[in-house]
């Protein structure tokens, strides 16, 4: 299709933003690529371009950040976004509101649909890759299609993409780099028109190439995602009224195999032709990152990566080492002909006088390493690698069998959990919320089956709440001191059984709904109790002035009797 502006841009604006965003990628290019060949070596295709065979320069020999980046994925996967338990929970700010039974009902409902719909997605497959991404390059990426009635999520390769932030760090724009061959192009894009496809959407170029049926080029194509600059709130939302626009378009001709090939045929950046147009309600990427300028700067690989190296080195030197004590290099007389020397067991080498007089065969090299030392220092700086990607946290009982006592095991899991806790909240704010927030706006849209609105929740802001294991474990961290605090004070009641009014069962029982994530309406809310604590004063208060009528009824006819028998005796009786 043929546009000059689109969302507010030109061709040039969208391919300026391109150049700008890959060139400042290119400041930590050869950090990526290094540590994506030291622990994930598939996923620096991209990056490596049509240089693949440097993959075989990065042999690994020494799997120790291989098998703590196993655990810290499959321990994030499952603590961070469970795909066997709830990780989420729509909320609404105002705890009342939260704790009404008709509102908490229907939250509960659009929590269970949309992690419902996650589960029939590709996002537990997919999220395993992010997760592998972000513990090497700090960075990871989704882009989110939506398929009819169901989402479906695509991890984007290192080096594949290219991001720019606002002026708070959020991510504003995703540029997406990618090439298909001429036949793959028209199908996924091309449009036909009574039985042919429509050319005027691409360039020249791809036309002939398609006709002469070359399948070796490669066709250079970016997408970006932007804000829609011509979005207007005060208009009715729909059609190219929305807040996100994507573009895709051509910007050259690979004759070889791909990205970084030398004969290469730009296309022109004024034609104002786009393969695909399309918008959205809400962002429709996740861009998720740890601390750091624009990409992410600080993570598990990145801190560890000197110590991975050396790791490698030593176990090459080791090996080295081994092999020249196993097999070394021999010298010794002239005198000993070479047909006598074997290194066959139980083999006998005949020495004459001379040769034995000056000491026979020796190695060339006196090798006698410190093996209990090297061990030592290798076993060290591998906690130190399992420390940083948190797989002693993780990994704890399967390190520590039969070492503690059940409630010792759980108390420190909880501890640990709460250690790695902090380390989330780049993770909620850049991948996390935006997941779930997505979620929401498309289970509300698309599905027919979480019921009407309340009336109390309609045009409320809904939030996201965190309940997966690692976020509980933060959040309980003070149940222990409450328990213990109610086990004491029971102890005391047990004595002064007023000494339950000094503590606040509502608040108490607030307390361990929130901490334990109890479902809606096990809990009354706040007003119920108070109206319920009234009314069972008010029926104590009638009960009394019940009890009480007898004896004051019993105490007047006595003073009755008095007064008569005074009046019969002509005396007085005063009261």
């Amino acid at each position: 299709m043929i546009k000059e502006r689109v969302a507010g841009y030109s061709k040039s604006d969208f391919e300026t933003i391109h150049k700008d965003a890959k060139q400042r990628f290119e400041e930590l290019k050869a950090s990526w690529l290094d540590k994506l060949l030291w622990t994930t070596p598939a996923r620096a295709r991209h990056l490596l371009g049509t240089d693949r065979e440097k993959i075989n320069g990065y042999p690994i020999f020494d799997g120790t950040h291989i098998l703590a980046q196993r655990s810290n994925v499959a321990g994030f996967l499952e603590g961070n976004t469970s795909p066997s338990r709830p990780w989420i929970r729509y909320i609404h700010p105002d705890k009342d509101r939260n704790r009404f039974a008709p509102n908490r009902e229907f939250l509960d409902r659009v929590t269970n649909r949309a992690l419902g719909h996650l589960s029939n997605s590709n996002f537990y497959f997919e999220a395993g890759q992010f997760y592998y991404d972000f513990s090497v390059v700090d960075t990871g990426c989704h882009i989110i299609k939506r398929r009819g009635n169901s989402v479906h999520f695509y991890t984007l390769q290192p080096g594949s993409y290219f991001i720019l932030n606002n002026a708070f760090g959020e991510v504003e724009m995703l540029i997406r780099e990618f090439c298909l061959n001429p036949k793959q192009l028209t199908n996924r894009y091309g449009k036909k028109k009574d039985g042919n496809y429509d050319w005027s959407m691409f360039s020249q170029k791809v036309k002939d190439l398609y006709e002469r049926s070359n399948t070796t080029a490669k066709i250079e194509c970016v997408e970006i995602y932007t804000r829609n600059k011509d979005y207007n709130p005060s208009i009715p939302l729909g059609g190219s009224n929305r807040q996100w626009t994507s573009v895709v378009y051509e910007t050259g001709v690979f004759a070889g195999a791909g990205f970084n090939n030398q004969n290469y045929e730009p296309n022109d950046v004024k034609d104002p032709k786009y393969l695909e147009i399309n918008y959205y309600r809400r962002r429709p990427f996740v861009v998720g990152k740890a601390q750091g300028e624009l990409y992410g700067e600080k993570g598990p690989t990145t801190d560890a990566i000197g110590l991975i190296r050396s790791l490698n080195k030593k176990a090459v030197s080791k090996d080295i080492a081994i092999e020249k004590m196993l097999d070394p290099t021999t010298q010794g007389p002239a005198s000993i002909r070479k047909s006598y020397l074997t290194t066959q067991a139980r083999k006998h080498i005949p020495l004459d006088a001379t040769a034995a007089a000056q000491g026979g065969m020796r190695s060339v090299y006196e090798i006698n390493p410190a093996i209990n030392a090297l061990v030592m220092d290798v076993d060290d700086m591998r906690r130190q690698v399992e420390k940083f990607y948190y797989a002693d946290f993780l990994m704890f009982l399967s390190n520590n069998p039969k070492t503690r006592t059940a409630t010792e095991a759980a108390g420190v899991i909880e501890e640990q959990k709460s250690v790695i806790g902090p380390n989330l909240q780049s993770l909620n704010s850049t991948y996390n919320v935006p997941i779930s927030e997505y979620m929401l706006d498309f289970t509300i849209e698309n599905d027919p089956y979480i019921g009407d609105i309340p009336e109390d929740l309609q045009g409320e802001w809904i939030e996201t709440e965190f309940i997966s294991p690692f976020a509980q474990a933060q959040k309980a961290f003070d149940l222990p001191q409450i328990n213990q605090f109610v086990a004491q004070w029971s102890q005391i009641a047990s004595l002064i059984p007023s000494a339950w009014n000094n503590i606040n069962i509502n608040k108490l029982a607030e307390i361990y709904e929130d901490r334990y994530q109890l479902p809606a309406g096990l809990n009354n809310p706040a007003t119920e109790v108070e109206a319920m604590m009234k009314q069972a004063q008010a029926q104590a208060e009638r009960q009394q002035q019940l009890e009480a009528l007898p004896m004051a009824a019993d105490a007047t006819k006595k003073m009755m009797e008095a007064r008569q028998i005074s009046e019969e005796q002509g005396g007085d009786i005063s009261i």
